[in-house]
Formats: C-alpha cells, sequence, structure tokens
C-alpha cells in the first residue's frame, strides 16, 4: 500500500469515527439456517396433531445409547408442546446393534393395536436397552397390554421387516449418517442435542 492509499484509509476512518462519536452502533449477522430436507410422516407411527404446525421427525435405533437420550428430549417435547407438535418416529436400526431390527419390527407389531402402546413400548425399550430379546418383546407387549398371541405371531412372523428396511432405505436418501436424526419442518437436527436447541427452532417455526 502506498503512502497516499494509507493517508486515504486514514482519512475515511476518521470521518467514520466522527459521525459514530458517542452513538451506538449495532451490527446484524444473519443468523445461519440449518439444511432443509423433504422428509414425509408417511406410515410412521405418530404423537400429536397431525395438523400441527411443527412436525418432529426422528430416525432412531432402539438399541442405541445417544438414541436413548433422544427419547428423553422428545418426551420433554411433549410435556412442553403437547398437540402443538407432532412427533413421527422412523426406523433406522443400525446394523452392528444385533437386537435393534427385532425391537423395531416388535414396536411395528404393537402399533397395529394401538398408537398408545406404541409409545408406551417406545419408552420402555429405551429405558431397559439390556432387555431387547425375544423374550424380553414378548414379554413386554403382554406387561402392557397387548394381545399376546396376535403380538408373539406377528413378531415371530417378522411381519414388519419390510417396513423397516422402507425406513432405512428413505433415511440413506435424505443422508441419514447416525442415530438419532431428527427433522423440525425438515430442518436436520443430527443427535441428541438439548431440549433448548429443538425448542429454539419450534418456537420460530410456531411463530411464522
Amino acid at each position: 500500500m502506498c503512502i497516499r492509499d494509507r493517508e486515504k484509509e486514514t482519512a475515511v476512518k476518521d470521518w467514520l469515527a466522527g459521525k459514530t462519536k458517542g452513538k451506538g452502533v449495532e451490527v446484524f449477522i444473519e443468523k445461519p439456517s440449518r439444511p432443509v430436507f423433504d422428509v414425509k410422516v408417511g406410515d410412521a407411527p405418530t404423537f400429536g396433531s397431525a395438523s400441527a404446525k411443527v412436525t418432529i421427525i426422528e430416525y432412531s435405533d432402539f438399541q442405541c445409547p445417544f438414541c436413548a437420550q433422544g427419547a428423553k428430549v422428545l418426551t420433554e417435547l411433549k410435556k412442553k408442546y403437547g398437540n402443538k407438535i407432532q412427533i413421527a418416529f422412523k426406523q433406522y436400526p443400525l446394523p452392528f446393534h444385533t437386537q435393534a431390527k427385532k425391537a423395531a419390527v416388535a414396536s411395528m407389531c404393537i402399533h397395529e393395536q394401538g398408537k398408545e402402546l406404541f409409545w408406551k413400548m417406545h419408552d420402555e425399550m429405551f429405558a431397559h436397552q439390556d432387555k431387547l430379546k425375544v423374550e424380553d418383546l414378548k414379554a413386554l407387549a403382554k406387561k402392557l397390554g397387548a394381545k399376546s398371541e396376535l403380538f408373539d405371531k406377528c413378531l415371530d412372523e417378522n411381519k414388519y421387516i419390510a417396513h423397516v428396511e422402507k425406513d432405512i432405505q428413505e433415511g440413506k436418501k435424505i443422508g441419514v449418517k447416525s442415530t438419532p436424526t431428527f427433522f423440525v419442518n425438515g430442518q436436520l437436527i443430527a443427535g441428541a442435542l438439548p431440549v433448548d436447541t429443538f425448542s429454539e427452532l419450534i418456537d420460530s417455526e410456531l411463530a411464522k
């Protein structure tokens, strides 16, 4: 930079300093937006109203410890927002979790007997991830009040394996790489982040 250029730069800085002296200066930076994906609820088990302004779609694995944390986050969001939000659960059992796929099928087997039963089993399986063997799943369904004969037949026949595989392939297409992965009105949240992170985004969507 030549001497004349330095003089010009100094003059501009001095002029700006004079104009802003004694005045508050605010700099506004636009908050970065999250990636948005086209994710559909489809035939996934849901909580809340289908007409809710905010839909949270989760891809999860019943044997994943981080997903157990994610389940706790969802419980807090249910309490906080009720029918202001809709939550949809998509199956994404990871291949190295050997009991996760059968647990996913079990959740769909009990779902066919009632939405409330699905969420009860959902919570119990995440709370007791050491009890996901077939005999454990059957005992749990019975304990929760499901019709044992129907549930056991459904689980033994792997009735909903196609549904589980469909969710997995759908998740891969939209870039799900780990569990849990959430989409809040299509906006990606990867991992079991704090409730406040979800609330900030939910509140923003509700305010629109």
